[in-house]
């Protein structure tokens, strides 16, 4: 297990990289048509991507606006069948909703997107810190939509940046928060769920991999050693740099989100791995959704 942090980042930092990473989705798409495939996201398009995003931000806005304190599913999740489909496939589906042509106006894409994140912006700053709200895992406040809403929106601001061909660069502290974010729900049996039905596959014979951005950035961790413990995965972050671990990941603070998000092959040479790659290609097989 691990404990959830506090957000790294100040409020108005989050939300204006929010809205940034909103309007770089949008700017990376410009070029792309509404059929064409996102390689990264098997199955879908770059509609289907838009809309996700655009549903992941009303999902959030309609939690903090409405004060839930219980779990409210996004879109019309409520009346899908009860088929033993995991989260992940129910979000899928409903990301792929909608016709395509609706979305060929790179314009209307934009304008799509730019509305969503002001109204998450607004929503949260019309929240108190410590006000309860229903969170699928960590702190039950406002604290984890803070860094929900930036992870979500740059991971698939990613899908479209590497669509198009381009390169994906983060601010250093913004990226390592993202990867805290993802690496930390690893070790919370909350967020069992809302992971990717393949994890519970994930190894559970002690094995040990350690995730490090190749610079320190203060205000938050920048290693990340995971435990495939028989009990659970458990999460230490901030690991001493000398920890030992079974097969180890570094990058630079960008290509580190892109490696556990599966979004950057580990063989890349943007990533220098050591030890037991077999290891690591198996926990990315099952970890990433």
């Amino acid at each position: 297990m691990t404990a959830p942090t506090r957000p790294r980042l100040a409020l108005p930092r989050y939300t204006s990289e929010l809205r940034r990473e909103a309007a770089r989705l949008a700017h990376a798409a410009r070029g792309i048509g509404p059929d064409e495939p996102v390689p990264t996201c098997p199955g879908w398009t770059l509609a289907d991507l838009v809309r996700h995003v655009r549903q992941g931000h009303d999902w959030a806005t309609t939690i903090l606006t409405g004060r839930n304190t219980a779990f409210l599913p996004p879109g019309d999740l409520t009346c899908a069948p009860e088929d033993g489909r995991s989260w992940t496939e129910r979000v899928v589906e409903l990301g792929a909703r909608g016709p395509a042509g609706a979305l060929a106006d790179p314009g209307r894409r934009a304008r799509l997107l730019a509305e969503g994140a002001d109204r998450l912006v607004a929503a949260l700053d019309g929240v108190g810190p410590e006000v309860p709200l229903w969170a699928p895992h960590g702190r039950q406040n406002k604290g984890f939509w803070l860094r929900w809403a930036l992870y979500e929106t740059a991971v698939h601001r990613a899908d479209a940046v590497l669509t198009a061909g381009l390169p994906f660069e983060m601010d250093a502290d913004a990226a390592l928060d993202c990867v805290d974010f993802c690496l930390g729900a690893f070790g919370e049996p909350a967020a069992r769920p809302f992971l990717s039905p393949r994890f519970a596959r994930v190894p559970r014979g002690g094995e040990t991999l350690s995730f490090r951005s190749d610079r320190a950035v203060p205000g938050g961790p920048a290693h990340w050693l995971i435990t495939c413990a028989a009990q659970g995965v458990r999460v230490v972050r901030d690991a001493p740099a000398g920890a030992p671990a079974d097969a180890t990941v570094i990058a630079a603070p960008s290509d580190l989100l892109l490696v556990v998000k599966g979004r950057l092959r580990p063989r890349s040479p943007r990533a220098t791995v050591l030890g037991d790659r077999a290891l690591l290609d198996r926990w990315l097989a099952h970890a990433v959704s």
